[in-house]
Protein backbone atom coordinates (compact mmCIF):
# COMPACT_ATOMS: atom_id res chain seq x y z
CA UNK A 1 0.00 0.00 0.00
CA UNK A 2 1.04 4.08 -0.60
CA UNK A 3 -0.20 6.26 1.98
CA UNK A 4 -0.24 9.72 1.93
CA UNK A 5 -1.37 10.68 5.39
CA UNK A 6 -1.41 14.23 5.27
CA UNK A 7 -3.68 14.19 2.26
CA UNK A 8 -5.35 11.01 3.78
CA UNK A 9 -5.80 13.11 7.21
CA UNK A 10 -7.05 15.72 5.35
CA UNK A 11 -9.84 13.84 3.47
CA UNK A 12 -10.94 12.00 6.85
CA UNK A 13 -11.41 15.48 8.17
CA UNK A 14 -13.51 16.96 5.63
CA UNK A 15 -15.58 13.55 5.33
CA UNK A 16 -16.73 13.27 9.64
CA UNK A 17 -16.48 17.06 10.24
CA UNK A 18 -20.13 17.25 11.56
CA UNK A 19 -22.08 19.80 10.43
CA UNK A 20 -22.87 21.42 13.47
CA UNK A 21 -19.38 22.23 13.99
CA UNK A 22 -19.88 25.08 11.84
CA UNK A 23 -21.53 27.16 14.14
CA UNK A 24 -18.20 27.75 16.15
CA UNK A 25 -17.48 30.04 12.41
CA UNK A 26 -20.98 32.31 13.00
CA UNK A 27 -18.97 35.24 14.15
CA UNK A 28 -17.02 35.18 10.56
CA UNK A 29 -20.94 35.11 8.62
CA UNK A 30 -22.11 37.80 11.21
CA UNK A 31 -22.81 40.54 8.10
CA UNK A 32 -24.23 37.90 6.06
CA UNK A 33 -26.93 36.96 8.69
CA UNK A 34 -27.53 40.13 9.88
CA UNK A 35 -28.69 41.14 5.52
CA UNK A 36 -30.91 37.75 5.63
CA UNK A 37 -32.77 39.01 8.82
CA UNK A 38 -33.51 42.35 7.06
CA UNK A 39 -34.36 40.68 4.11
CA UNK A 40 -36.38 38.11 5.95
CA UNK A 41 -38.36 41.29 7.72
CA UNK A 42 -39.41 42.33 4.13
CA UNK A 43 -40.25 38.72 3.07
CA UNK A 44 -43.97 37.94 1.76
CA UNK A 45 -46.25 36.71 4.35
CA UNK A 46 -47.11 33.79 1.95
CA UNK A 47 -44.01 32.35 1.74
CA UNK A 48 -44.13 31.80 5.56
CA UNK A 49 -43.99 28.01 6.24
CA UNK A 50 -47.49 26.22 7.83
CA UNK A 51 -46.62 24.25 10.58
CA UNK A 52 -45.89 20.78 9.91
CA UNK A 53 -44.93 22.06 6.32
CA UNK A 54 -41.43 19.99 5.77
CA UNK A 55 -41.22 20.42 1.61
CA UNK A 56 -38.10 21.86 0.50
CA UNK A 57 -37.65 25.36 -1.03
CA UNK A 58 -34.92 25.62 -3.49
CA UNK A 59 -34.75 29.41 -2.43
CA UNK A 60 -33.94 28.58 1.44
CA UNK A 61 -31.67 25.81 0.82
CA UNK A 62 -29.71 27.63 -1.73
CA UNK A 63 -29.38 30.99 0.77
CA UNK A 64 -27.51 28.94 3.21
CA UNK A 65 -23.99 29.22 3.26
CA UNK A 66 -23.01 25.89 5.01
CA UNK A 67 -24.86 23.82 2.59
CA UNK A 68 -22.10 24.97 0.11
CA UNK A 69 -19.50 24.10 2.22
CA UNK A 70 -20.67 20.61 3.12
CA UNK A 71 -21.09 20.62 -1.01
CA UNK A 72 -17.61 21.13 -1.76
CA UNK A 73 -16.25 18.91 1.60
CA UNK A 74 -17.52 15.84 0.67
CA UNK A 75 -16.62 16.57 -3.01
CA UNK A 76 -12.79 17.10 -1.91
CA UNK A 77 -12.93 14.40 0.62
CA UNK A 78 -14.49 11.57 -1.55
CA UNK A 79 -12.03 12.61 -3.90
CA UNK A 80 -9.07 12.83 -2.44
CA UNK A 81 -9.65 9.05 -1.18
CA UNK A 82 -10.92 7.49 -4.48
CA UNK A 83 -8.48 9.77 -6.55
CA UNK A 84 -10.26 10.50 -10.54
CA UNK A 85 -7.07 9.67 -13.47
CA UNK A 86 -8.95 11.67 -15.95
CA UNK A 87 -8.64 14.87 -13.32
CA UNK A 88 -4.88 13.80 -12.76
CA UNK A 89 -5.83 13.32 -8.99
CA UNK A 90 -4.24 10.54 -7.26
CA UNK A 91 -6.29 8.41 -4.50
CA UNK A 92 -4.45 8.99 -0.99
CA UNK A 93 -4.25 5.05 -0.70
CA UNK A 94 -3.55 3.06 -4.10
CA UNK A 95 -1.77 -0.14 -4.80
CA UNK A 96 1.56 -0.24 -4.45
CA UNK A 97 2.54 -1.33 -8.18
CA UNK A 98 6.42 -2.96 -7.46
CA UNK A 99 4.43 -5.39 -4.84
CA UNK A 100 3.23 -8.90 -5.41
CA UNK A 101 -0.97 -8.75 -5.44
CA UNK A 102 -3.04 -11.61 -5.42
CA UNK A 103 -6.08 -9.97 -7.33
CA UNK A 104 -7.91 -9.52 -4.18
CA UNK A 105 -6.26 -6.51 -2.64
CA UNK A 106 -7.58 -4.11 -5.26
CA UNK A 107 -11.37 -5.35 -3.73
CA UNK A 108 -10.62 -5.19 -0.35
CA UNK A 109 -9.23 -1.56 -0.99
CA UNK A 110 -12.67 -0.63 -2.57
CA UNK A 111 -14.19 -1.86 0.61
CA UNK A 112 -12.60 0.09 2.50
CA UNK A 113 -12.92 3.24 1.03
CA UNK A 114 -16.41 2.85 0.64
CA UNK A 115 -16.52 1.38 4.89
CA UNK A 116 -15.23 5.39 5.35
CA UNK A 117 -17.70 7.50 3.00
CA UNK A 118 -20.68 5.58 4.48
CA UNK A 119 -19.06 6.26 7.85
CA UNK A 120 -19.20 10.27 6.85
CA UNK A 121 -22.82 9.82 5.92
CA UNK A 122 -24.23 8.34 8.85
CA UNK A 123 -21.97 11.07 10.83
CA UNK A 124 -23.60 13.77 8.82
CA UNK A 125 -27.53 12.77 8.71
CA UNK A 126 -27.31 11.18 12.47
CA UNK A 127 -27.41 13.87 15.52
CA UNK A 128 -27.88 13.55 18.92
CA UNK A 129 -29.53 16.39 20.67
CA UNK A 130 -31.24 15.11 23.95
CA UNK A 131 -32.56 12.58 21.37
CA UNK A 132 -31.89 10.87 17.87
CA UNK A 133 -32.68 13.46 15.05
CA UNK A 134 -32.25 12.45 11.61
CA UNK A 135 -31.43 14.93 9.08
CA UNK A 136 -31.61 14.93 5.23
CA UNK A 137 -27.70 16.02 3.70
CA UNK A 138 -28.57 16.81 0.34
CA UNK A 139 -25.62 19.08 -0.51
CA UNK A 140 -23.15 16.64 1.39
CA UNK A 141 -24.65 13.55 -0.88
CA UNK A 142 -24.87 15.73 -3.99
CA UNK A 143 -20.75 16.65 -3.03
CA UNK A 144 -20.19 12.61 -3.19
CA UNK A 145 -22.29 12.17 -6.20
CA UNK A 146 -19.84 14.24 -7.64
CA UNK A 147 -16.72 12.66 -6.86
CA UNK A 148 -18.31 8.98 -7.19
CA UNK A 149 -20.39 8.56 -10.53
CA UNK A 150 -18.63 12.06 -12.58
CA UNK A 151 -19.75 15.56 -13.17
CA UNK A 152 -22.23 14.90 -15.31
CA UNK A 153 -23.92 12.87 -14.01
CA UNK A 154 -23.94 13.91 -10.60
CA UNK A 155 -24.59 17.57 -12.21
CA UNK A 156 -27.61 16.33 -13.86
CA UNK A 157 -28.90 14.35 -11.25
CA UNK A 158 -29.09 17.43 -8.88
CA UNK A 159 -30.42 19.73 -11.52
CA UNK A 160 -33.45 17.21 -12.33
CA UNK A 161 -34.03 16.41 -8.88
CA UNK A 162 -34.89 20.11 -7.84
CA UNK A 163 -36.41 20.62 -10.99
CA UNK A 164 -38.44 18.20 -10.33
CA UNK A 165 -38.96 19.55 -6.33
CA UNK A 166 -39.78 22.77 -7.83
CA UNK A 167 -43.02 21.40 -10.33
CA UNK A 168 -44.04 19.24 -7.07
CA UNK A 169 -42.49 20.14 -3.98
CA UNK A 170 -40.70 17.38 -2.01
CA UNK A 171 -40.42 16.34 1.26
CA UNK A 172 -36.28 15.93 2.06
CA UNK A 173 -37.20 11.81 2.23
CA UNK A 174 -39.22 11.82 -1.33
CA UNK A 175 -36.06 14.52 -2.42
CA UNK A 176 -33.56 11.66 -1.99
CA UNK A 177 -35.29 9.05 -3.30
CA UNK A 178 -35.47 10.93 -6.40
CA UNK A 179 -31.75 11.83 -6.18
CA UNK A 180 -30.88 8.57 -5.78
CA UNK A 181 -32.81 7.22 -8.82
CA UNK A 182 -31.21 9.76 -11.23
CA UNK A 183 -27.83 9.60 -9.79
CA UNK A 184 -28.39 5.27 -9.97
CA UNK A 185 -29.55 5.67 -13.62
CA UNK A 186 -27.48 8.59 -14.75
CA UNK A 187 -24.25 7.37 -13.01
CA UNK A 188 -24.38 3.59 -15.01
CA UNK A 189 -25.52 5.58 -18.22
CA UNK A 190 -22.00 7.65 -18.22
CA UNK A 191 -19.73 5.06 -16.58
CA UNK A 192 -20.64 1.64 -17.22
CA UNK A 193 -23.24 -0.85 -15.96
CA UNK A 194 -20.82 -2.56 -13.84
CA UNK A 195 -19.31 0.39 -12.10
CA UNK A 196 -19.93 -0.20 -8.20
CA UNK A 197 -18.93 2.81 -6.84
CA UNK A 198 -22.67 4.01 -8.51
CA UNK A 199 -24.46 1.47 -6.91
CA UNK A 200 -22.25 2.75 -3.68
CA UNK A 201 -23.49 5.82 -4.35
CA UNK A 202 -27.10 5.46 -5.04
CA UNK A 203 -27.10 3.28 -1.93
CA UNK A 204 -25.82 6.05 0.49
CA UNK A 205 -27.97 8.59 -0.80
CA UNK A 206 -30.80 6.11 -0.01
CA UNK A 207 -29.86 5.61 3.67
CA UNK A 208 -31.54 7.91 5.52
CA UNK A 209 -34.88 7.33 4.38
CA UNK A 210 -34.36 3.51 4.92
CA UNK A 211 -33.11 4.48 8.40
CA UNK A 212 -36.20 7.33 8.62
CA UNK A 213 -38.28 4.53 7.50
CA UNK A 214 -37.09 1.86 9.69
CA UNK A 215 -37.30 3.89 12.85
CA UNK A 216 -40.33 6.07 12.36
CA UNK A 217 -38.91 8.94 12.14
CA UNK A 218 -39.05 11.77 9.85
CA UNK A 219 -36.00 13.35 7.80
CA UNK A 220 -35.41 17.28 8.85
CA UNK A 221 -33.67 19.56 6.84
CA UNK A 222 -30.76 21.76 8.76
CA UNK A 223 -31.79 25.41 10.06
CA UNK A 224 -30.16 27.81 11.76
CA UNK A 225 -30.39 27.49 15.28
CA UNK A 226 -32.98 29.92 16.89
CA UNK A 227 -31.99 31.67 20.42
Amino acid sequence: MIIDYPFLLLALLLLFFPRQWLRFGRAATRPWRRWRRQRGRRRDPAAIREPGDTRLRAAEEFAKPRNYIDLLRAFVGALLLLGNAAWGVEPVVALDPAAVMTGEEAGRLNVWRMALLLVAVLIQFIRYEGRFTLYAPLFFLAGLGFALCGFYAGLLAVLVAWIINAALPLTPAGFLTAYSLLLFVLGLLFRGMTDLLVVFAAGVSLLPVLVSLLSRRSLAVFTKRLK
